[in-house]
């Protein structure tokens, strides 16, 4: 699931992943994470658009930000790592957004404790690399669960949006894609069984 791989000056080399293929990068969407510096871009300019199906409803913990720096490429544990939920609202401009009539876009942004701890990492990776250690940096958004209405869901069609400047307006990052086609089979089933009916217990 890796989207895409941008030099950067401080983090070697930069990749953006989200539950989607290569594919589904928007040109936009190439252009927008461009100008990304992930390690000096404060956490409070960084927010993330999500958009699910209508009948699909977030709430904040559902989808999850990770920020990673790996100096073994082979090793599984990487030097430097953490992953905060995200804190969702429905965007001002949600309907302007939406990739198609029956979807829904969420800002999703870092509680002030969270926003810390992706500062804390950035400060970290920061350190490394002044020492001289070589690596690669890794962005991902994921959904992690949420509640449906209706029957339970066969397809979850899930897009994203990114913007770099509280000021700014987001710039579509992936299309729509199935989250169930592109997760591995064990994520899509852990993805399955945090989804809910809406209203459940």
């Amino acid at each position: 699931m890796h989207c895409l791989r941008l030099t950067k000056p401080l983090i070697g080399i930069a990749c953006f992943l989200a539950v989607s293929a290569c594919g589904s990068m928007t040109p936009a969407g190439l252009i927008a994470a461009s100008r990304l510096d992930p390690l000096n871009t404060p956490p409070g300019d960084i927010a993330v658009g999500v958009g699910v199906p209508e009948t699909v409803l977030l709430s904040d913990g559902d989808a999850q930000f990770r920020l990673a720096f790996r100096v073994d490429p082979n090793s599984p544990v990487a030097a430097v790592e953490e992953t905060v939920p995200l804190q969702l609202r429905r965007a001002e401009d949600s309907t302007s957004l939406a990739n198609a009539p029956d979807e829904i876009v969420y800002e999703a942004r870092f509680s002030a404790e969270d926003a810390g701890r992706i500062a804390a990492a950035q400060s970290e990776i920061r350190k490394l690399r002044a020492d001289g250690v070589d690596g690669s940096g890794s962005i991902s958004i994921t959904l992690s669960g949420g509640c449906y209405t209706g029957a339970p869901l066969s397809t979850l069609p899930f897009s994203t949006w990114l913007k770099t400047k509280p000021d700014g307006r987001f710039a579509p990052l992936t299309r729509r894609v199935d989250v169930f086609r592109a997760l591995d089979d064990e994520s899509a089933a852990l993805l399955v069984e945090n989804l809910r009916p809406c209203g459940a217990p």
